[in-house]
């Protein structure tokens, strides 16, 4: 799902990049295979899917390998961003959130295609209002 998300929204990834310690893939010290990163911005993606497992030690092996991973990124400065099962409903709002606070600016808004017209549109809730003005005058 967070894959297609990208995908449908313009964002290059690489999925499960290896993740080097204070350089990205130079021969240093490997810290795991991050799920996916974003080589224009030079973060890193987890989804921690397995975090709400039912199974109690499946869980608890992953939440420990969860904490580790986390603390490797901060301790190297290594931008990243968690996303969980719960943020799945609205990824979009999620997502651009903590990309934000990663990173410190927004997220580029993704153009879409007018179902009307067949022009890229940045705002389409601006762009059907400009329909719908055109139409009365």
């Amino acid at each position: 799902m967070v894959a297609d998300y990208f995908t449908r929204n313009g964002i290059a990834y690489y999925y499960e990049a290896t993740t080097m310690a204070n350089d990205w893939f130079i021969f240093k010290s490997k810290i795991s295979k991050p799920d996916f990163f974003l080589p224009q911005c030079n973060l890193v993606v987890e989804y921690w899917g397995l975090v709400d497992s039912p199974d109690a030690r499946l869980r608890n092996e992953y939440v420990r390998t969860m904490r580790w991973k986390m603390a490797q990124y901060r301790r190297n400065n290594i931008r990243f961003v968690s996303l969980y099962h719960s943020n799945l409903s609205n990824l979009d709002y999620y997502f651009r959130r903590k990309f934000r606070e990663a990173m410190g600016f927004d997220l580029a808004p993704v153009a879409q295609i007018c179902p009307t017209c067949h022009i890229q549109v940045l705002d389409m809730p601006l762009h059907i209002k400009w329909h719908s003005s055109f139409r009365q005058r």
